[in-house]
């Protein structure tokens, strides 16, 4: 497991030169948001679902404080625990989106390879697969004969299997077929008639519509505003992510966007500079960030693409955002195939380490890339394009926290907008 920082560090927002000046309703937004802002600040309880999301990690860490094991987060823990003690695979069944969700957690925070590592190597927490976002019947029938008890791999396996459901009102039916021939296969399993069929008892756990549990109403808005709902931190505690610095990162983006006046809130600059683009693109400079980006792509009409992958061609550079991570990974591994010998285990710990060596060092990865970014933020201003750059210090919790609830603040502010007021239905 990568080291976790405990301290929060605010995640940035540049601009490329010339934004204000070349935008000429760019005033006239940043106006409109601060009476929005200011409506959210001075209503005692937002009118609308989705606008309760803002409030929502608050509130989860005041109530968890104040109730502890009653509270939500209380039941959170609680099952996380008893899936991480009795299981070794757990399945997800989920709509896409929320799929996207957990797997946006789970490569931010946890180890890139999750379900190839050992138990111990994944500190005692299970493997997890995903089911019921579609019909796909040769997919379900591998995910039954993995995790079958009669696979030779599984016989000697003293842990169980979980499933966990993560319902909604309006859930597509293929969740409740996934979810039912996966509770009928289990419980078959686990009654066996022969010694051969012998499996652990499952364990299941089905996150109902239940409208206290997430601090929304009947109105059932879109998966992909649940990341901090019990859809999304239930997973993340089942992972062992630290979801009480998700929440803190989260509440502080809600903080600084009922505390700071429109000028000079970030979050409100960056609905003011892309509300009105025909085309909203996002250059992606972090594969730690590629589920998440495809969560806000679910959550709102961006065009990501992965720019260390395929570097922005002119065009592209016109308009166009960036995401940058300072420090993804914690181990900056030389890329140079002659120093591949000089890569040792540290006894220490569970990752490899680059061995000191008299050579000179190579160019890291982490450098190559950042010489990457900067060349390219330094071409787009050079032709004239223009764009905002978000930059995270880490991938931790505390970042991930901030910037996802960045992006629900900004779709939120989106609708406001278009609706006319914040208060309005959406």
């Amino acid at each position: 497991m990568k080291l976790r920082r405990n301290k929060l560090v605010p995640i940035a927002l540049e601009a490329s030169p010339g934004i204000e000046s070349s935008e000429a309703t760019y005033t006239q937004r940043i106006e409109q948001l601060e009476v929005l802002r200011v409506m959210a600040l001075e209503s005692a309880e937002l009118a609308t679902p989705l606008a309760r999301c803002v409030n929502l990690p608050e509130q989860l860490l005041r109530e968890y404080s104040e109730l502890r094991t009653l509270s939500r987060l209380g039941e959170v823990f609680t099952w996380a625990n008893r899936f991480q003690n009795q299981c070794d695979r757990v399945v997800f069944v989920a709509s896409a989106t929320n799929h996207r969700i957990i797997s946006a957690f789970l490569e931010a925070c946890c180890d890139p390879l999750w379900n190839e590592l050992t138990r111990g190597e994944r500190g005692s927490k299970p493997r997890i697969y995903f089911a019921g976002e579609a019909f796909d019947n040769d997919a379900f029938q591998g995910l039954l004969r993995v995790l079958s008890p009669q696979r030779p791999s599984n016989r000697d396996e003293p842990y169980g299997t979980g499933l966990v459901v993560l319902s909604r009102v309006h859930a597509p039916s293929s969740i409740q077929v996934a979810k039912d021939r996966l509770v009928a296969e289990l419980q078959k399993n686990s009654n066996p008639t022969s010694q051969d069929t012998l499996g652990p008892e499952p364990l299941f756990y089905d996150c109902l519509p239940n409208i206290q549990s997430d601090g929304l109403d009947s109105c059932d808005p879109p998966s992909a505003f649940l990341p901090f709902s019990a859809h999304g931190m239930l997973p993340a505690a089942i992972l062992g992510i630290n979801i009480m610095e998700l929440l803190a990162g989260a509440a502080w983006t809600s903080r600084l966007f009922f505390s700071t006046a429109a000028h000079e809130n970030p979050i409100l600059q960056w609905v003011a500079w892309n509300h009105t683009l025909e085309s909203r693109k996002l250059a992606l400079w972090s594969r730690g960030l590629g589920a998440a980006a495809q969560w806000l792509c679910a959550l709102s009409d961006w065009k990501v693409f992965h720019a260390l992958a395929e570097p922005p061609c002119d065009p592209s550079l016109a308009i166009c955002n960036h995401l940058w991570v300072e420090q993804s990974r914690f181990d900056s591994l030389s890329l140079d195939p002659t120093r591949a010998t000089d890569v040792i285990w540290d006894p220490g710990s569970d990752r490899p380490r680059s061995a000191p060596s008299g050579q000179s060092i190579c160019t890291g990865y982490t450098e190559q890339a950042k010489t990457g970014f900067e060349q390219t933020l330094a071409h787009q201003a050079h032709i004239g394009g223009k764009g905002l750059t978000i930059r995270l210090p880490d991938l931790g919790e505390l970042s991930v926290g901030q910037w996802m609830q960045w992006m629900i603040i900004a779709q939120l502010l989106e609708v406001a907008l278009r609706d006319g007021a914040l208060t309005q239905g959406t």
